[in-house]
C-alpha cells in the first residue's frame, strides 16, 4: 500500500460474493457515485463485519471523501482542538475516531495496509485523543483555579501495553497509568483530589458512549498497587513502590512505558527515576523463571489450551502473541540494562535488535516476526466482525469468514503451523539465551571424574547445599547448585590440583553476599563454568574481585564483546556514550568503574586462556588506560568548571610515565602521571561563582581528576594514580605549570628523572600545551652526557633498588628492571628519544638501528623482555603482590610454563634462571657493574 495514494486506489475485493442488502442500501446515499469497483470491494468488507457494514451505511455520504485521500491524511485530520466545553470535544473526538477506525479497516482488508501502517495509525488517534481529552478538562477546571497548560500541570499521562509500543489493535483498551508531581502540580492549582476528579474527567471523554460511539475505552489497572491506590497517584508513591514492592511482571510492563500526555519534564524525571529497577546493568537470568511463572499463571486463569483452533485464544492461547511478547520483553530486561538499543517498545523492531546483537539467530528472529504479523492480522479482524475486544478464535462454523478476510484458502493449517512455531521458540527460552562467547570453552563431561575427587567435590557440594556459606542460603540456590553440579565437578577435576580448586571455590562461594544471580548465570550459560573455576583457580586477586561484584562476568556473555578486542576508538566511543546518558556525577564514576573493569576482566581471560599474550595484553592495558584517562579528566573538568569556571588561556596536558608511558601496563599496574597546565599570565581568577587564582585552580583540578579515577565508590576503584614522578615529587604541587616543568627539567631533575622521560607521552589534553610538554622533553633528553657517568648513576641506582627488594620477574637481577635501565641508558646517552613509541623494546631496537646496541644483544634483550611480560602478566592477574612462578597455584604454574614454551616447571625456572644470567651480564657490559650500595 503506497503512503501518498488514495485508499480508494489501492482497494483489491475479498474473495467472494458481497452484502445486497449493503449493495441496495448504499445506492440509496452519495456513495451510489462511487466507481462500480469500489462499491464492489466494500460490498466484500460488508459480507464479513457487521460493524465496518453499519459504520459505512451510517458514514456513506462521506465515503467518497475517505476514499479520495491516503489514510496518513485521514489520521492527520482526526487531530481536535481542546475546549473547556468537554461535551462538544468528546462527540467530535468520537466522530473522528469512528472516521479513522473505518479507514483504517479499509486499508487493511482491502488496501493491503501492513500491520505497522494499521497499529501506528491507530496509536496516533489514540495519543492526539488522550492530549486533547486532558487538555480539555484542565481547561474546564481553570474557572476552580486550575492552570490549563498541560506542560506544567504536574500531571504525566503515561501509555502501557499496546499503546506504550504504538502497536495498538482495532479494538483495543488504552492502558494508561497517571501520576501527578507534588512539587510542579501544587504551584498548578492540583493536589492528590483534583488529580484523582480530573483524571475521571478525562476517562469519561474518553470512553463515554453515544450513537456516535465511543473514542477508546480506558484501563487504568497497571497502575502501582491498583487495587489500593487512586487513579492519580504521586510520583514520589510510584517511585517508592518500585523501589520496594513492584512485582516481576510490573517491571516488565514499563519496558513500554510512553508518555503520551501531560507534564514532560515530570515525566520525563517520573522515567529516569524508574530506570534502574526496570533496567539492572547486571544480567538477571532469574527473570526467564519469572517470565514463565506469569505464562503459568495466565494459563491457569485463562487456560492455554491445546493447539485446536476453534476458540483458540490468539493473544494468551499457547504459540499466542503474548509469548512472543514475553520471549521478546524477557530478552529485553536481560540485556536492555546494558544495551541502550534493546530498550525498544516495538515487539517487531525489538526482534531485529535482538538478532543484530547476537542474543538470538536470525532465524528465530525472522520467524516470530513474520508470526507476530500474522497474528495481528488475524486478532484485527476478530475484532473488525462487531468491534470488541476478542482475542478468541469463532467456532469451526466461523473459521471460512476469518480465513476469507485473511485471503488464507489454508488458513487452518498455516495457523496451526505458526502457533506451534511460536510455542517451540518460546519454550526454548529456558535452554537458550544468546549466543556462546567463543573465547570460552566449554565444560568437558565425557570423562570419569576419579574417585578422589568425585568425593572430595560430593562433600563440598553437601557443605554448599547445606547452607554452610550465607549467600547460599535459601532453596532457589541450593536448587541452581545442584542443577550446575555436573559441569562443576568436571571443571574441577580438569584443573591442575582439584583438591586446591575445591578449596579455592569454597572460598570464593563463602565471600558471596548472595548467589542466586551468579548461579543463575552459570545455569543460563554453562561456558561461564570452565571460566569461573580457571580464574578460581588461577587467580585469587581476581576471583575476590568477581566475588564482590559477580556482574562483571556479565561481559563474558555479551554479544557486543565477542571477536577481536576493541579498538581504542571503539573503547572510546562506547564509553563516551555511557557516560554521556548520566546526569549525575556519582553515576558517571559508576559507569566509568564498570567499563573499565569489565574490559579488564575480558583482557585478563584472555591472557589466561592463551588467547593473548603478553606484549599484546600490555597494549591492551594500556590503551583501555588511555580511553579511561581521557574520560576522567573530561568527566573531572565539567564539573568542576560549573562551579569554579574557567581561566583565560587556560589548558591541560596529562603525561604519562612509567608501564603506563610505555605501554607495558599489567593487570595491577597503576598510573603514573603528570598533571601539566598553563594559562594566560594574567588570567587573576576563575570566572565560576567560586573563583580560584591558578595554582589553586590546577591543584583542585588535579584533585578532583584523581578522585575520578581513584575514589571509592559504589562500583570501586578503577586506578591507582600515582604524580611522585612530577618534578620535586612529593615536595612539589600536584599541578605543574609548564614553565615550571621546562625549568626544573633543564635545571634539577635527576638523571632518574630524566630516565622516567625516556617513557613520556601525553595521554589526554590540551594539544598546544601537549607540544610544548614533548618539546620540553625532547630538549631534556637531547642534551650532551658522558656515557660512562651516566652507566655509573645508573648501575648505582640498580644497587641501592636491589638492597631493598629483588622480588619478582620485576626486580630480579636480570629482571624487568635490568632491561628497561639498559634501553634507557642507551636513549639518554645517544639523544633517541622518540614520543611516537616509549615501549622498552622500541628504544632497544632504536638503539641497534643506531649503532650503539650490537643486534645480538637485542635479539636476546628483546626476546627475553618479551618472555616477561607474558609471564608477569598472568603474575599479575593473579595477585596484588610480587608472586613468584614457584609460590603460583598449580593451576598457574600450569598456563605460567605454556606462557613460556616450556615442557615442565621445572624448565622454565631453569629458563628464568639462565635468562636472568644473561641479562645481567648484558646489563653490566652495556651499563656498567651493579657493585654494592
Amino acid at each position: 500500500m503506497s503512503a501518498d495514494a488514495p485508499l480508494g486506489a489501492t482497494f483489491v475485493p475479498l474473495d467472494g460474493p458481497g452484502d445486497r442488502d449493503f449493495d441496495a442500501a448504499l445506492g440509496a446515499t452519495r456513495a451510489a457515485e462511487l466507481p462500480a469497483g469500489s462499491r464492489a470491494a466494500l460490498s466484500t468488507v460488508a459480507a464479513v463485519s457487521p460493524y465496518l457494514k453499519h459504520a459505512m451505511l451510517r458514514g456513506a455520504d462521506d465515503l467518497a471523501g475517505l476514499l479520495a485521500q491516503p489514510l496518513g491524511a485521514t489520521v492527520a485530520k482526526a487531530r481536535v482542538a481542546p475546549s473547556g466545553d468537554v461535551s462538544d470535544v468528546g462527540a467530535r473526538l468520537r466522530r473522528a475516531k469512528g472516521r479513522v477506525a473505518l479507514a483504517v479497516a479499509l486499508a487493511d482488508l482491502l488496501g493491503g495496509a501492513d500491520v505497522a501502517t494499521v497499529t501506528e495509525a491507530l496509536s496516533a488517534v489514540a495519543d492526539e485523543a488522550i492530549a486533547t481529552a486532558l487538555a480539555s478538562v484542565l481547561l474546564a477546571a481553570a474557572v476552580k483555579g486550575v492552570a490549563p497548560e498541560p506542560e506544567t500541570s504536574g500531571l504525566v499521562v503515561l501509555a502501557l501495553g499496546k499503546l506504550g509500543g504504538e502497536e495498538l489493535n482495532f479494538s483495543s483498551d488504552v492502558d494508561l497509568v497517571v501520576l501527578f508531581d507534588p512539587d510542579r502540580a501544587e504551584p498548578a492549582g492540583i493536589d492528590g483530589k483534583q488529580a484523582v476528579r480530573l483524571i475521571q474527567a478525562m476517562t469519561r471523554v474518553l470512553q463515554a458512549r453515544t450513537g456516535d460511539g465511543y473514542v477508546f475505552r480506558v484501563d487504568l489497572r497497571l497502575r502501582p498497587d491498583p487495587g489500593a491506590t487512586p487513579v492519580a497517584m504521586s510520583t514520589r508513591a510510584a517511585v517508592a513502590y518500585f523501589q520496594n514492592r513492584a512485582r516481576a511482571w510490573e517491571r516488565q510492563a514499563m519496558i513500554k512505558a510512553r508518555q503520551v500526555a501531560g507534564d514532560r519534564a515530570a515525566g520525563n524525571a517520573y522515567l529516569r527515576a524508574l530506570e534502574p529497577t526496570v533496567w539492572r546493568l547486571a544480567y538477571d537470568f532469574t527473570v526467564i523463571d519469572d517470565t514463565m511463572a506469569m505464562r503459568d499463571q495466565i494459563a491457569a486463569v485463562r487456560g492455554a489450551g491445546a493447539l485446536t483452533l476453534p476458540g483458540h485464544n490468539v493473544k494468551l492461547g499457547r504459540g499466542g502473541i503474548r509469548e512472543i511478547e514475553f520471549f521478546v520483553q524477557s530478552l529485553q530486561r536481560i540485556a536492555g540494562g546494558r544495551d541502550r538499543a534493546l530498550r525498544g517498545r516495538r515487539t517487531v523492531e525489538m526482534l531485529e535488535a535482538l538478532a543484530a546483537r547476537g542474543w538470538i539467530a536470525r532465524e528465530p528472529s525472522d520467524e516470530l516476526t513474520a508470526a507476530y504479523e500474522r497474528l495481528r492480522r488475524v486478532e484485527h479482524r476478530l475484532q473488525m466482525v462487531d468491534d470488541a475486544q476478542t482475542h478468541v478464535l469463532p467456532a469451526a462454523e466461523g473459521l471460512p469468514r476469518l480465513a476469507r478476510m485473511m485471503r488464507l484458502a489454508d488458513f487452518e493449517e498455516e495457523m496451526l503451523a505458526t502457533l506451534e512455531r511460536v510455542h517451540l521458540h518460546f519454550a526454548s527460552l529456558t535452554g537458550v539465551v544468546g549466543q556462546t562467547n567463543p573465547l570460552l570453552a566449554p565444560v568437558a563431561v565425557g570423562f570419569p571424574v576419579p574417585t578422589p575427587v568425585a568425593e572430595a567435590f560430593a562433600a563440598a557440594m553437601d557443605g554448599w547445599t547445606a547452607g554452610r556459606h550465607a549467600g547460599l542460603k535459601g532453596e532457589r540456590s541450593r536448587r541452581l547448585l545442584r542443577a550446575v553440579e555436573p559441569d562443576l565437578r568436571h571443571a574441577v577435576a580438569s584443573s591442575a590440583d582439584p583438591e586446591a580448586t575445591i578449596a579455592a571455590l569454597d572460598d570464593f562461594l563463602a565471600r558471596l553476599p548472595a548467589s542466586v544471580e551468579l548461579l543463575a548465570r552459570l545455569d543460563r550459560h554453562r561456558e561461564l563454568i570452565a571460566a569461573l573455576v580457571l580464574i578460581v583457580s588461577t587467580s585469587p586477586r581476581l576471583a575476590t574481585e568477581l566475588a564482590r561484584r559477580t556482574h562483571l562476568l556479565d561481559v563474558l556473555i555479551d554479544p557486543q564483546f565477542f571477536g577481536r578486542l576493541a579498538e581504542p576508538d571503539v573503547w572510546a566511543t562506547q564509553l563516551q556514550e555511557l557516560v554521556a546518558r548520566e546526569a549525575d556525577y556519582e553515576a558517571k564514576l559508576d559507569i566509568m568503574r564498570t567499563f573499565g573493569q569489565e574490559q579488564a576482566l575480558l583482557i585478563d581471560v584472555r591472557v589466561l586462556t592463551s588467547s593473548l599474550s603478553g606484549p599484546e595484553a600490555s597494549r591492551a592495558m594500556t590503551d583501555l588506560a588511555d580511553v579511561a584517562v581521557d574520560r576522567a579528566l573530561e568527566v573531572a573538568r565539567e564539573a568542576f568548571e560549573v562551579r569554579h569556571g574557567r581561566l583565560a588561556g587556560g589548558g591541560v596536558a596529562l603525561l604519562a610515565l612509567g608501564k603506563f608511558g610505555g605501554q607495558e601496563m599489567t593487570a595491577t599496574s597503576d598510573l603514573d602521571v603528570v598533571f601539566l597546565y598553563d594559562c594566560d599570565a594574567d588570567a587573576g581568577e576563575s570566572d565560576g561563582a567560586k573563583g580560584l587564582s591558578p595554582g589553586h585552580y590546577y591543584t583542585r583540578l588535579a584533585q578532583r581528576f584523581i578522585a575520578a579515577l581513584a575514589a571509592p565508590t559504589a562500583r570501586g576503584t578503577l586506578y591507582e594514580v600515582d604524580l611522585r614522578l612530577r618534578p620535586s615529587g612529593r615536595a612539589g604541587p600536584l599541578a605543574t605549570h609548564i614553565r615550571s616543568f621546562a625549568r626544573y627539567h633543564a635545571e634539577s631533575a635527576w638523571t632518574w628523572e630524566h630516565m622516567a622521560l625516556t617513557r613520556a607521552r601525553i595521554v589526554a589534553g590540551d594539544a598546544r600545551l601537549a607540544a610544548q610538554a614533548m618539546a620540553v622533553i625532547h630538549e631534556a633528553l637531547s642534551r650532551d652526557r658522558e656515557r660512562e657517568e651516566l652507566g655509573r648513576e645508573i648501575a648505582a641506582m640498580r644497587a641501592r633498588m636491589a638492597a631493598q627488594s629483588e622480588a619478582g620477574l620485576k626486580l630480579m637481577a636480570g629482571g624487568q628492571v635490568d632491561i628497561e635501565f639498559i634501553a634507557q641508558h642507551a636513549v639518554l646517552s645517544r639523544g633517541l628519544f622518540a614520543p611516537a613509541d616509549t615501549g622498552t623494546v622500541a628504544m632497544l631496537e632504536r638503539a641497534r638501528d643506531h649503532g650503539t646496541l650490537p643486534a645480538d644483544a637485542c635479539e636476546t634483550l628483546t626476546g627475553t623482555y618479551a618472555f616477561y611480560q607474558r609471564l608477569a602478566q598472568l603474575l599479575s592477574i593473579a595477585s596484588e603482590g610480587s608472586l613468584t612462578v614457584a609460590d603460583a597455584p598449580a593451576a598457574l604454574q600450569r598456563l605460567l610454563v605454556r606462557a613460556g614454551e616450556a615442557p615442565d616447571l621445572a624448565f622454565l625456572e631453569a629458563d628464568i634462571a639462565e635468562r636472568r644470567s644473561t641479562v645481567r651480564t648484558l646489563f653490566e657490559q652495556l651499563v656498567g657493574p651493579v657493585g654494592p650500595v
